[in-house]
């Protein structure tokens, strides 16, 4: 009896000690489990990276990774090796990723320029089930699709991925981006758009396109209507941060233009035409206009004139074909080397 309990109790004490070393050895020969794959997540690695996960994996993950490394080889702008892997992927798939197949379809399609194929497949994504990273995937890949032709639905496609972007640099190239894609739309055309009544962003941007069309003659006009524009629409985001090509629109000054270069030559037959072309815009930049012909009176330079004093109003024959004082003729000549120094001036005073 005595030597029974005893045994009991060793066999007993025993027990814990190989349970434990079973478990020991079921984590010691466990083979590393591969990263997690997120097809629906930003892209953080290389083809190569996602291919040799590809190959390792013997599991549902394998698909994954492909659809990894077609996303990346389509941003590597490597085309043949990402239809290659389109081409291999199985037909049996998850519905998250029939989702994802069909947005690198659409990207693949854009990569090789073919727009029309790249819309068709944009339109069979649910948008809703997309998340936040393949969205904005979605939305450039449309704005890519139709950037040669941009419509209503093209300007949408901007207006949606603006809240989508993380940082202030992107942002600001979206809404540079959306005011070029507007600016290529006929004013005509423009005008003729019909939006929904809840798509106030949308009528924010055709409305300063409007004011743009209206006063882009006039930079006084042009300023004073952006900015009752930006009092409109406070919520539209280039109301906080204007279209670079706007402001560039609005800056140009007289102050802008202050600075002209002349190429005149200072060597060879045409030499001595310099001198009185340089002479002569100075006169017209300091608003000096000479009554009388300068001292030099060289019978060439006159003679290359004549062209212009054979306008109808040639009373002041002498003045006008001087060659010292090209910018001092009044009638309407035709454009000659001699005429062309008295327009810069011109343009900065309509500025």
């Amino acid at each position: 009896m005595l030597l029974s309990k005893v045994n009991r109790r060793k066999a007993g004490r025993f027990v814990p000690v190989v349970l434990a070393g079973l478990i020991l050895a079921a984590c010691t020969t466990q083979e590393p489990q591969a990263p997690a794959v997120d097809v629906q997540g930003p892209e953080t690695g290389t083809s190569a990276y996602y291919l040799q996960q590809m190959q390792q994996s013997r599991d549902d993950s394998k698909t994954g990774w492909q659809l990894l490394a077609i996303r990346a080889l389509i941003n590597e702008g490597k085309s043949p090796e990402a239809l290659k892997q389109l081409q291999a992927l199985p037909d049996n798939m998850t519905a998250v990723q029939k989702q994802e197949l069909s947005l690198l379809k659409a990207q693949y399609a854009v990569s090789v320029h073919n727009a029309t194929g790249a819309v068709q497949q944009l339109k069979t994504i649910d948008l809703s089930s997309l998340s936040a990273d393949q969205q904005s995937r979605y939305y450039r890949t449309f704005i890519a699709a139709t950037a040669a032709q941009p419509t209503l639905d093209t300007l949408r496609a901007f207006i949606a991925l603006q809240p989508l972007l993380q940082s202030t640099d992107e942002q600001q190239k979206n809404i540079n981006a959306t005011w070029q894609a507007l600016r290529t739309i006929p004013q005509q055309q423009a005008n003729n758009f019909v939006i929904n009544a809840n798509e106030n962003i949308l009528q924010g941007w055709l409305d300063l396109l409007g004011v743009y069309y209206r006063s882009n003659n006039n930079q006084d006009a042009l300023k004073a209507g952006v900015k009752d524009w930006q009092i409109r629409y406070p919520d539209n985001p280039a109301s906080k941060r204007l279209p670079a090509g706007l402001l560039q629109s609005m800056n140009m000054t007289a102050a802008s233009t202050n600075t002209i270069a002349l190429l005149l030559p200072l060597t060879g037959p045409a030499a001595i035409f310099s001198q009185a072309i340089e002479q002569g815009f100075e006169d017209a930049r300091n608003g000096v206009l000479a009554q009388t012909p300068p001292p030099q009176t060289s019978g060439t330079p006159t003679g290359q004139a004549t062209p212009a004093t054979a306008a109808p109003t040639g009373t002041t024959a002498p003045v006008i074909g001087s060659a010292d004082m090209p910018i001092s003729a009044t009638g309407p000549a035709p454009a000659t080397a001699t005429a062309s120094p008295r327009q810069p001036p011109r343009p900065a005073r309509m500025r």
